[in-house]
């Protein structure tokens, strides 16, 4: 009897033996993660802060966009023991009042953060109090905020950073995300039995970041930007820009546009959008130099020659296309000079409708650059119809963005060559060692230097005796065009009288071309009753400030010779 007892018990416990052990292996194999996972969350807790991220410079190494420290002060209210004496403390050093932080410390019971965007000389005074109360659940991260020392200026070209994320939102920001770093990083801490953070015992920060080096150079975007103003407040338009550009090796030296913002508040602007790269319009007279170059690069035109621009309005294909005034026979400078359609028309209706077509695109119109995010391609859709040609040839029914007329521009400036636009000069490491470089390129020759030369003259007498002769430089010899185009309306259907497009481009100084501007107004505003638009009387407020002031900052000589 007693051996069966005996053996009755072991058998038991071999039954509960072989229960313990089948146990444990269900919890080391068949549910180790979860129980993993109870035991970090019992343990560790993680924080998420934002990394520092690349600087950016202008092209003379000045500060665009830098990462500031800063701190986030948190609490644990639950661990809290004495919240009269921490909400009176914490108010003393951040400025936030007793009675809210009291009210954090009373309703909450879970890691809450009570500041951001603490100046880290603050961080010594809350340890102090910290150690003083002994209160270890008033937590202190530090974080990076990303700051824009220049405010708005070039701020809708520079972008912005989200505050939630650290990841570039627009502009510059989110086209070097990926290179530049930042974002958000996870630190977990070890806790104690209590739930105490007490030390950091995994941080994932391990991001490469690199620093941008931009074309734009701060002190020309300053110019730029306050002619902008200028003719903001003169002619209130609901959109304008200027854009600067080395015609030689397509460097964006400036990019101004309004509506701007300034990115360091960023979320309190309801558009963000930078027309010089993002919009497309129609570009009015700023096409003419191009027929004409065309027409002398194929010989159908002379220069000495005369037309007859019909009083103001010629007919092509039953359709009636006006002047702006009633021109008779004028040559082909002259036709530039004053911006006549007619004759521009005439000189176009020479060409082939397709060699035309091919040169506008060669030029760059109605194609992307992709050196801006969201970049607009703009449309050049024109059939090989006379009255196509001849719309075309005066810059209607086909858009470009400023973009792609600096570029164009650039084709009389630099000795017929389209250039490839650039906006980041590189990137550098921590060293200031360049690790990407971007080297100017020429696309690919559009004119001959002849053809340029030949057409010059006439651009020159744009600004001298022309459309923009009141803006022309007392030191400095400018060659260039003025545009105008009709808005569609659709309230009446058709072009309206009242609303336009402005447009001037140009280079300067012509002996030695460094410099090419566009300037570009959206329904800009009559000064006086009766007033007439045109890109000339718009563009010619800023034109002179822009071109003295950019020579003399540069301390080039005058050009022309003083009286």
């Amino acid at each position: 009897m007693e051996r069966r007892r005996v053996f009755i018990i072991l058998f038991l416990f071999t039954v509960v033996f072989i229960a313990i052990i089948l146990r444990i292996l269900e919890l080391q194999w068949l549910n180790q993660e979860h129980y993993l996972k109870l035991a970090k969350n019992q343990y560790y807790t993680s924080e998420e802060i934002f990394l520092p991220r690349g600087i950016i410079y202008d092209r003379n190494g000045k500060f665009i966009a830098i990462s500031v420290p800063k701190l986030a002060v948190w609490v644990v209210p639950k661990y809290i023991k004495d919240k009269e004496a921490t909400a009176k403390g914490l108010s003393n050093i951040l400025g936030i009042p007793y009675e809210k932080l009291l009210n954090i410390l009373n309703s909450r019971r879970n890691y809450t953060v009570v500041a951001n965007d603490v100046d880290i000389q603050i961080k010594p005074k809350l340890l102090k109090l910290r150690s003083d109360l002994k209160e270890w659940n008033i937590g202190i991260t530090e974080n990076n905020i990303r700051f824009y020392p220049n405010n708005q200026i070039a701020g809708s070209t520079i972008g912005c950073v989200s505050r939630k994320t650290g990841k570039g939102l627009d502009g510059i920001e989110y086209l070097l995300d990926n290179y530049l770093g930042g974002g958000q990083a996870k630190f977990i801490f070890l806790k104690d039995a209590k739930g105490n953070p007490i030390t950091i015992e995994k941080a994932n920060v391990e991001k490469l970041s690199y620093h941008a080096v931009l074309t734009i150079d701060i002190n020309i975007q300053y110019i730029a930007e306050e002619a902008l103003n200028e003719l903001v407040f003169h002619r209130d338009p609901l959109e304008a820009s200027i854009l600067i550009l080395d015609p030689k090796t397509g460097e964006i030296l400036a990019s101004a546009t309004y509506p701007n913002y300034d990115p360091n508040s960023y979320y309190k602007y309801r558009i963000r959008k930078n027309i010089n790269f993002q919009h497309a319009y129609e570009v009015g007279s700023l096409a003419k130099p191009f027929i004409l170059a065309q027409a002398v690069e194929e010989r159908k035109v002379n220069m000495n020659e005369t037309i007859d621009c019909l009083n103001g309005a010629i007919d092509v294909d039953g359709v009636k296309i006006r002047d702006h005034k009633r021109f008779g026979i004028l040559n082909p400078v002259r036709i530039i000079q004053h911006s006549s359609n007619v004759g521009a028309i005439k000189i176009a209706l020479r060409l082939d409708g397709k060699r035309f077509i091919e040169k506008l695109k060669m030029l760059g119109f109605g194609e992307k650059h992709d050196i801006f995010p969201g970049e607009a391609s703009g449309l050049v859709k024109l059939n090989n119809r006379p009255v196509d040609i001849a719309y075309g040839s005066i810059g209607q029914n086909w858009t470009a963005t400023p973009l792609q007329i600096a570029i164009a521009y650039s084709v009389f400036a630099n000795g017929g060559y389209r250039v490839k636009p650039i906006l980041v000069k590189g990137l550098v490491d921590s060293s200031g060692k360049f690790v990407w470089y971007n080297k100017p390129k020429v696309d690919r020759q559009i004119f001959s230097k002849d053809v340029v030369d030949t057409v010059i003259p006439s651009m020159v007498e744009v600004i001298e005796n022309g459309t923009a002769k009141a803006g022309k430089s007392n030191y400095f010899t400018v060659a260039g065009k003025t545009g105008t185009a009709q808005k569609y309306d659709p309230a009446i259907r058709a072009l309206s009288n009242s609303k336009w497009y402005t447009w001037f481009a140009g280079f300067f100084p012509v002996s030695d071309p460094k410099f090419v501007v566009v300037i570009f107004a959206n329904e800009p505003k009559p000064k006086y009753l009766g007033e007439h638009i045109g890109g000339g009387g718009v563009s010619a407020d800023v034109l002179k400030l822009i071109v003295d002031r950019i020579m003399f900052y540069y301390k080039q000589k005058p050009d022309k010779q003083l009286n």
